[in-house]
């Protein structure tokens, strides 16, 4: 990682800013725009959790990965 990757993990304004991003995809207006939809035969409620999860999770591995260079 580049020295202003690393920089940017380790301030705790960045890592607020993913809490709240996080809270903010997983509020009721948000997953109420997907619901009744249907998405590759599955519904598209659960698509957008399971992505969200996915997205946070590799999200919080990369990140943490990086702090131990």
């Amino acid at each position: 990682m580049t020295k202003s990757e690393q920089n940017l993990l380790g301030q705790k304004e960045f890592w607020i800013f993913l809490f709240v991003l996080g809270w903010v995809l997983f509020n009721w207006p948000l997953i109420e725009i997907a619901d009744g939809w249907v998405l590759f035969g599955m519904p598209a409620v659960l698509i957008h959790v399971a992505f969200i999860w996915l997205f946070f999770i590799l999200a919080l591995y990369l990140f943490d990965r990086g702090n131990y260079d």
